[in-house]
C-alpha cells in the first residue's frame, strides 16, 4: 500500500465510524453518495499531505464555507478530532510502516482544528 492508498483507507475507516457516531453521525448520514464523497475527501488529504492528488475532485475545495452551513458546534469539532485521531491510531497498528506518515497527518489535523475554531468563531 502506498501513501495515497493509505489516505483513502484511513478516510474510509474514519467515515465508517463517523456515520454511526452518536454525537456527530447526523452530519454524515445526510450525505447522499459516499462513493463520491470519500474520494473527494481523500483528494483533500492527498493535497495536504503529499502536495498533489491523482484523484479527480469534482469541484473546488471550499472547505470552510461548506462546513459553515452545517452549523457545527465546538464539541462536534472536538468529537471529529477524537474520532480521526482514534482511527489513525487503530489503523497504524495493522500498518506500522505508516507511523511517521500518521504523525505528520496528526500535525495537519491539529492545524486544521485551529483554523476551523477561528473560522467558526470559537
Amino acid at each position: 500500500m502506498n501513501e495515497r492508498d493509505w489516505i483513502l483507507h484511513v478516510v474510509s475507516a474514519f467515515y465508517e465510524k463517523a456515520k454511526s457516531d452518536v454525537l456527530i453521525g447526523y452530519h454524515f448520514r445526510i450525505i447522499k453518495d459516499f462513493n463520491e464523497h470519500i474520494p473527494r475527501i481523500a483528494s483533500f488529504w492527498d493535497i495536504q499531505l503529499l502536495g498533489s492528488t491523482e484523484r479527480s475532485p469534482t469541484n473546488s475545495f471550499d472547505v470552510m464555507n461548506l462546513h459553515l452551513v452545517m452549523g457545527i458546534k465546538r464539541g462536534e469539532l472536538g468529537r471529529w478530532m477524537v474520532l480521526f485521531h482514534k482511527t489513525l491510531n487503530e489503523e497504524v497498528k495493522a500498518h506500522p510502516e505508516f507511523t511517521d506518515f500518521n504523525e505528520a497527518w496528526k500535525i495537519r489535523l491539529n492545524f486544521f482544528e485551529g483554523v476551523f475554531l477561528r473560522f467558526l468563531g470559537f
